[in-house]
């Protein structure tokens, strides 16, 4: 897996292995940055359910930051400062380990607000609705006019959400696009 884009293209990000993490393809983070365009550049980005940390290392290639992380495996955590120090892009980021609904709004008050905050949660996961409504409905930690993106599984419903402004199938995943109210 490489970086695609701005000042790191084609540095390799590490992935740690034996974990039942997906990371976000080159084909889907190079759709999603070309949907975002310039509206991330000098702007506060957050990759929540980091993983491998490759969504917001982009995000830092192309311009963004300050762009925060959260992760809650220490494996994946060591993995994102790894790849952060490969890719010479470690001053513009905040790694921070533990679960994201429990510090997201901490976070989002120290980096924000939020142009853009990008959610990858485990496929399946119990808690989607929640974190959804955080995001989408209360606009939690979000600039006037930002963008959540969140990468799901296209069988799991983001029920009580208004539709999404956009949407990008992938195979099994699709990339969910939600607008921030203008201010």
């Amino acid at each position: 897996m490489r970086v695609i884009g701005g000042s790191a293209r084609s540095l390799r990000l590490q992935c740690p292995r034996a974990l039942q993490i997906r990371p976000t393809t080159d084909m889907m983070r190079e759709s999603l940055f070309s949907t975002l365009g310039s509206r991330i550049a000098a702007k506060p980005f957050c990759d929540l359910y980091a993983g491998s940390g490759s969504v917001g290392i982009e995000a830092l290639s192309r311009g963004a930051g300050p762009v925060a992380f959260i992760e809650k495996n220490q494996r994946c955590v060591e993995a994102i400062e790894a790849n952060l120090a490969n890719t010479g892009l470690a001053e513009g980021a905040a790694v921070v380990r533990g679960d994201v609904l429990a510090l997201y709004a901490q976070v989002a008050a120290e980096h924000g607000p939020l142009e853009v905050v990008f959610a990858d949660p485990p496929y399946g996961y119990e808690r989607l609705g929640e974190l959804a409504e955080r995001l989408v409905l209360r606009h939690e930690g979000m600039a006037a006019g930002g963008v959540v993106v969140f990468q799901r599984d296209r069988r799991q419903e983001l029920a009580g959400l208004p539709p999404p402004t956009r949407e990008r199938p992938f195979g099994d995943s699709v990339l969910s696009y939600f607008e921030a109210a203008e201010a």
